[in-house]
């Protein structure tokens, strides 16, 4: 069984972040360089906001981050960071997402809630990963990243090719 409560759980707490997702971003940043100082960064599925307390931290005061969620963010209380609340799929979101600007990365560790049915959690994590690909084909800087959070699956693969023809490079990482 999996335990949420690990040691990323309490180093996360004992270090500020909202929660264990934290490092999997620090991790990812550090071997790929996806986040700059002064990069504008969209954070899909953000809550609890782990992430997007790490992507404040690398933009500096010259980027900006903004959070999609259908949960609120609390207590990140900084100039630049931007809070949408509601569902990535309903296009008055998706045009408040637009009307920000385009972003430098796009970033969803969107999951859906898991079944416990492999297969079925897999395809719904894939559809949480289209829409926020979505976003990125409208809104992703030439040239800029997308980072998403697929669950394993037997479509997994055939989507990492999909990525591979709209992108220069496409790794995958488990951090």
């Amino acid at each position: 069984m999996y335990n949420r409560k690990d040691s990323y759980y309490y180093k996360a707490k004992q270090e500020g972040y909202k929660s264990r997702a934290a490092y999997k971003i620090i991790e990812l940043n550090q071997k790929y360089k996806l986040i700059r100082k002064g990069d504008n960064i969209l954070d899909c599925g953000a809550a609890p906001g782990g992430w997007s307390q790490v992507a404040l931290n690398l933009v500096g005061q010259a980027g900006r981050v903004v959070a999609v969620d259908y949960a609120e963010i609390m207590g990140i209380n900084n100039p630049n960071f931007t809070f949408i609340q509601g569902d990535m799929k309903d296009e008055k979101i998706i045009e408040a997402v637009h009307a920000l600007g385009v972003y430098d990365t796009i970033l969803t560790d969107m999951a859906p809630k898991t079944t416990g049915i492999k297969v079925k959690d897999h395809v719904d994590s894939l559809e949480l990963v289209q829409i926020a690909f979505g976003l990125a084909e409208r809104s992703l800087k030439p040239g800029g990243s997308f980072v998403a959070k697929i669950f394993d699956g037997e479509d997994r693969q055939a989507y990492i090719k999909q990525l591979e023809k709209r992108f220069k490079e496409v790794r995958t990482s488990r951090p």
